[in-house]
């Protein structure tokens, strides 16, 4: 649904603006891979988080940082295994592994715990990869709304705990606040079945404060948790934590053990401490599973986590004393990590090395033949001579390691450890101008003003302030090429709120400032393409590194990009609350000023395709020097891009009746297209068709549809989301939820605006084609083109509309005794304008454009539906005992399964779009959690051994917890790599296989033969594959995890908390990726394998 701004009367936007005022750096992809999803802690999205991704097998990486509403979205240069790390300052950080086989989207959400809390966190440690910090792909921050929780502000400055002045005590319940009239959850998060189910679990009546008892969906966690907005378990208690039952490996919901945030169990009045360590070692862990031969051996590693929090009054006995008006919080924070880093490669062997191919075979066991490319003539006995091995080849092959392992598939191995060293620290301020009191309550509500139940009416005043660093080194399948990265952050957050009667106001400032720094082991060092003789590339220090080479039939070399980026963003928030009788109303305005300033260049050591389109074998092609496809870009050093960011919202509960609650919002949501500051970004204005294209400047009239803005791209002002949601009580154990609410993706310019620069006539890009009148070759893989030409790579339409996405649903909850509640739900969601990528500059047998090079088209075309049911049955804590589960059955169709902008898929086909509909890339059948929490029968309270005894030393107070997770695989397509025709076009790996009408699906699937290779083949030359997308299903997920808990009191006030916890306790191999590439040796193999079972050690002290 749209609305039209020229609609609303005068009158009636005179009222609304006056109402609000009186509140007081980009690589051309390949194959147009993308990770995308968000990031938060429980139900809080966290905005400036740092989200990055490493290849394993090339270590390619990218990153990115997540928008005001926890999202993030990740372009990927090509398929593999990518260790995908989302870290945040004063968070745990988490990693997470992802395969990807084919040109799609896949989803990874991320939960970071608070390093405070770091007892009740299912902390995971560092994972193989370790953290890479580079953000040469990064889209600017773009500061986009985040979900108002209640009061139209977000937590997007906010350090952990940090109590923001909130409401008074009597403030309205956070029943609105998670509705679907507050601002927009992450817009991915729209298309997940399993996280809009969870939203229905909210409460449905009055009572219950938030962060209610384990086991509970407790508290103010909303009346319409089915409504969009909505979170799980309501809001946390306490400092912002967790709400809701036990979730996670044994997670207790609604704890806070490692904050000292709300007073429980503490003396307000004098200062509080705590400690918290947490140890992980590969003495404890299992070895990685070993697709391959023998079982793998572990590297020697280990993980130290540290913390101590201390607050209280600012009061010394003797020397000052300020009351118990003002109050401070400092919490540092540290690690020191070795984390396990093993992969494997394929690699040539060392007689193919030396271009003896007179034993090498393709997979299905025919012998690879060359042939000289010039004469045609077969070179003798299959092999290449000595003389005719280009020297460039021979230089760059030395960084290409000899096989360790037997065989022609996987046969390098690669063990080691990579460090990760951080520091964090977090101090902040609290003075209230009414009465004294102390931190009272039950917290704040999560985000700026977000006053929980508790706290001093009146005024109150926070300030706070975050310090971060973090050093790590980076480790790539090949041992010649790593590097370093590191982080600076700082960030300010400052509140302020003033209630008088039944009115709140609450104002809010914020500044952060991160400054990411990559480096691989050559920038400024040695010039590796130089000295190979590679030509055309950069000859800036800053660039040095090693190419990019990429094979058929062998793992790719990909060196890291050296990058710095600085994002820095001001924000100014003012939101009011007002109750009345029946309606509780809230409406407010937030600004934001995103700046981010990047330096790198993603491709500027060039990107060589060897496919065996000249000597029949890619490896062949390599040794002679010659590239199929070549493609360059870099040029100016750096870029100022800015944005700014509006929102707007009004929302009303209405308790019609004691029985009926109705929720009626509406939000409007404004970010600008990013600009640059000196305008060093270009489009491309396409005529009709796609007959012509030509290469426009910001504020420039182009030559076939008339002047340009200077962001290149229309601004799209018309983003209103209405909401509406509905809570019934039936009876009285049943309760009828319903809504309705618009979504927009407003992150989709952050990707768009890094696509447009590095684009001529400031920056150098070519993809080059070879054919019989272009020969490329390592030395000369980027001629200077005819003037005429145009080689831009990417643009964008300049009438790109931000996708939205409707979504309805339905839940019944029904309680069946007095702690086991039943609930049965319906979530039906339909996209439109989602990104699609196309590349209109081909046919199905090459360019269609004279004097045009191959570029990819950002559109907004794209659609989506999906619908999902579900069943959740929870019971709460009673006899020592609470858990529950859900399972979801779903379906999801789309033609993109991207949703932001500058990540989408790449269409086979740009102009038959429908071949693209198929199952979306993130969907899943069939999907069970469960989880659980016993509380052993033994110690004080306790059913046995509750009073002083031996036994109760030893056997009392544990806690039995855990989780697990049953789930079907998602779907990935058979498509072609280093097909001439595809090259021809001016891309690789976006052909599709043609389908034989064969079975797909094997009744036993083995690590060897997942499913039927035999129902691919490779379509005819110069065809369009006619399988249709994401046809195969990859392998489901098993895992189940545990945790052991105790507390200890060492003396009368100081409680000693100790845990272990594990995940993937019964060692199942986590099957992550199958090869989908039907000219790949691996084709149909399972290529990727998630942690084997880790065991972590956490203990805290509180005194």
């Amino acid at each position: 649904m749209r609305f039209n701004i020229g609609t609303l009367s005068p009158a009636i936007f005179l009222f609304l603006v006056i109402t609000f005022s009186t509140t007081a750096q980009v690589q051309r992809p390949e194959s147009g891979i993308s990770i995308q999803g968000t990031v938060k802690s429980g139900n809080t999205p966290l905005p400036g988080a740092s989200v990055d991704a490493i290849n394993r097998d090339s270590l390619e990486q990218v990153a990115t940082t997540t928008d005001l509403s926890g999202r993030y979205s990740l372009r990927l240069p090509g398929a593999g295994t990518y260790l995908v790390t989302a870290e945040m300052t004063a968070f745990m950080t988490a990693d997470q592994q992802v395969v990807i086989t084919d040109a799609h989207t896949v989803r990874a959400d991320f939960d970071l715990m608070l390093r405070s809390k770091s007892q009740t966190s299912a902390a995971q440690p560092r994972a193989a990869l370790g953290a890479n910090r580079r953000l040469s792909n990064a889209p600017p921050v773009a500061e986009t709304p985040a979900n108002e929780t209640g009061n139209g502000t977000d937590d997007f400055l906010v350090p952990p705990g940090m109590a923001i002045a909130g409401m008074t005590t009597d403030a309205p319940t956070e029943s609105v606040a998670v509705s679907g009239n507050t601002a927009s959850q992450a817009f991915e998060g729209m298309f997940d079945p399993e996280r809009l189910a969870a939203q229905q679990e909210g409460f449905g009546e009055r009572g219950g404060p938030a962060g209610a008892e384990e086991g509970t969906r407790g508290g103010t966690g909303g009346r319409f948790g089915g409504v969009p907005g909505a979170g799980r378990g309501g809001l946390g208690g306490g400092g912002g934590q967790r709400g809701g039952g036990p979730r996670g490996a044994g997670l207790r919901g609604g704890a806070n053990p490692f904050f000292i945030g709300d007073g429980r169990g503490q003396f307000p009045n004098r200062p509080n401490i705590n400690l918290n360590y947490s140890l992980g070692n590969s003495a404890f862990d299992a070895s990685p599973y070993s697709l391959k031969g023998p079982s793998t051996s572990k590297p020697d590693y280990g993980q130290s986590r540290f913390g101590v929090t201390v607050g209280g009054p600012l009061k010394i006995p003797k020397l000052f004393d300020l009351g118990n008006r003002n109050f401070f919080t400092i919490t540092y924070n540290a690690s020191r990590t070795h984390n396990p880093f093993d992969a494997f490669s394929t690699v040539p062997t060392a007689v193919e090395r030396a271009g003896d191919f007179s034993e090498t075979y393709f997979r299905g066991g025919k012998p690879v033949l060359i042939a000289d490319p010039v004469t045609g003539v077969s070179f003798q006995n299959n092999r290449i001579p000595a003389p005719s091995i280009n020297p460039a080849a021979a230089r760059l092959m030395s960084f290409i390691p000899l096989p360790n392992l037997p065989g022609n598939v996987q046969n390098y191995h690669y063990v080691t450890t990579n460090k990760d060293n951080s520091n964090d620290l977090n101090v902040r301020f609290n003075h209230s101008f009414g009465a004294s009191g102390g931190p009272r309550g039950r917290g704040p509500r999560s985000g700026f003003g977000g006053g929980g139940r508790g706290g001093a009416r009146g005024q109150a005043l926070t300030i706070g302030i975050q310090y971060r660093t973090e050093d790590s080194t980076v480790n790539n399948p090949i041992p010649s090429i790593g590097g370093t990265t590191s982080v600076v952050g700082i960030n300010v957050p400052i509140g302020y709120s003033h209630s008088i009667g039944r009115l709140s106001n609450s104002v809010q400032f914020g500044f952060s400032r991160n400054r990411n720094t990559t480096a691989n082991l050559y920038a400024g060092i040695r010039n590796v393409a130089g000295e190979a003789g590679v030509g055309g590339v950069s000859q800036d220090p800053f660039d040095w590194g090693i190419p990019k080479l990429s094979f058929t039939n062998y793992s790719g070399v990909s060196d890291l990009n050296t990058s710095r980026r600085i994002n820095q963003t001001l924000q100014f928030g003012d939101s009011m609350i007002w109750a009345r009788a029946k309606h509780s109303m809230r409406w407010g305005v937030q600004f934001r000023r995103i700046q981010s300033n990047t330096r790198t260049n993603d491709n500027a050591r060039g990107s060589f395709t060897f496919t065996g389109a000249n000597a029949g074998f890619d490896f062949a092609d390599f040794l002679l020097g010659l590239p199929q496809l070549t493609s360059i870009e870099y040029g100016s050093n750096s870029y100022q891009f800015r944005a700014n960011s509006w929102n707007l919202f009004f929302q009303d509960d209405w308790r019609i009746l004691p029985a009926l609650t109705v929720n009626l919002g509406l939000r409007y949501e404004y970010v600008s297209p990013f600009s640059e500051t000196e305008n060093r970004i270009v489009n491309l204005d396409t005529a009709s068709g796609f007959s012509a294209v030509a290469p426009v400047l910001p504020g420039k009239v182009g030559a076939f549809t008339g002047k340009f803005p200077s962001t290149l791209v229309d601004p799209d002002r018309n983003n209103f989301g209405p909401r509406v949601g509905i809570a019934w009580r039936a009876m009285n154990n049943t309760i009828v939820r319903a809504g309705y609410g618009i979504n927009y993706n407003n992150a989709a310019y952050n990707n768009i605006v890094q696509q447009l620069a590095f684009q001529p006539p400031f920056a150098v890009t070519q993809t080059n084609i070879a054919s019989s009148v272009l020969r490329l070759t390592l030395q000369n893989g980027f001629p200077v083109p005819p003037p005429a030409t145009i080689t831009n790579s990417f643009g964008v339409d300049r009438n790109y509309r931000i996708g939205y996405v409707q979504t309805w649903n339905l839940d019944i909850q029904r309680s069946i005794s007095s702690s086991v509640v039943l609930n049965a739900g319906y979530i039906g969601t339909r996209g439109t304008h989602l990104d699609v990528v196309e590349a209109p500059n081909r046919t199905a047998t090459g360019l269609r454009i004279p004097n045009v090079q191959p570029f990819l088209w950002e559109t907004s075309e794209g659609g989506s539906v999906s619908h999902s049911a579900s069943v959740r049955l929870r019971k709460r804590l009673t006899f020592g005992l609470a858990g529950g589960g859900n399972y979801t059955f779903s379906k999801s169709i789309d033609n993109a399964s991207s949703t932001s902008g500058g990540a989408g898929v790449v269409a086979q086909n740009a102009f038959d779009l429908a071949a693209e509909r198929g199952l979306s890339n993130f969907d899943q059948t069939h999907r069970f959690t469960g989880d659980y929490l016993w509380e052993l029968p033994f110690g004080e309270n306790k059913r046995w051994l509750s009073t002083e005894h031996f036994g109760r030393a030893i056997l009392g107070n544990w806690q039995v917890s855990g989780s697990w997770t049953i789930a079907s695989g998602t779907p990935s397509t058979a498509r072609i790599l280093g097909d001439t025709g595809d090259i021809l076009r001016g891309t690789n790996g976006t052909l599709r296989a043609n389908a034989t009408g064969a079975p797909v699906t094997i009744a036993n699937p083995t690590v060897i033969a997942w499913f039927n290779p035999a129902a691919f083949v490779l379509p005819a030359a110069g065809q369009f594959g006619n399988a249709g997308r994401n046809t195969i299903r990859g392998p489901g997920t098993y895992q189940f995890d545990m945790a052991l808990n105790r507390s200890v009191m060492l003396k009368e006030r100081y409680p000693l908390e100790l845990r272990v916890q594990a995940s993937n306790v019964f060692n199942t191999p986590q099957f992550r990726a199958i090869d989908t590439i039907v000219n790949s040796p691996s084709f149909g193999r399972v290529t990727s394998v998630g942690s084997m079972r880790k065991i972590q050690i956490i203990a805290r002290l509180r005194f």
